[in-house]
């Protein structure tokens, strides 16, 4: 006969589970991102002259629109005896649509800089489109 129990023992010793690892699976993320990274290259960095070329690019971009806005307003208001020109939102909103989508920014960059002056913090389609604007100066 055999002994069952030198059996038993081996089966318990194969099959006792060990403890894993613990793994920190953000490190590996982490560090698998960090070779792609490496891999890849980090984006060139912008030098100062570059940043300020860009950000004068930008600052003509919005005035051209300022005075293009003005422009619209100064043809299509209508003129009052003090010198300004005044056109309602909706008015200005139908006509301005055909040009640019950006209506409301440019508005408030242009009274911003003086060169409107209209009620509200921000006008909005349906709600302010009797709300006058303005135009004091050209750019």
């Amino acid at each position: 006969m055999m002994d069952t129990s030198d059996k038993s023992i081996e089966y318990d010793k194969t099959f006792v589970k060990r403890p894993k690892e613990k793994k920190n699976h953000l490190a590996s993320r982490v560090n698998k991102f960090q070779e792609i990274v490496n891999q890849s290259g980090a984006p060139p960095s912008a030098n100062q002259a570059d940043l300020a070329h860009r950000g004068h690019e930008v600052q003509e971009y919005i005035l051209e629109e300022m005075k293009q806005l003005c422009q619209v307003i100064q043809t299509n208001g209508q003129r009052q005896e003090d010198g300004t020109t005044m056109i309602s939102f909706g008015h200005l909103f139908e006509i301005f649509s055909n040009i640019s989508d950006k209506l409301v920014g440019i508005l408030l960059k242009a009274r911003k800089h003086g060169y409107l002056k209209f009620e509200g913090e921000i006008l909005l389609q349906n709600r302010d489109e009797n709300v006058i604007i303005q135009l004091i100066r050209l750019p």
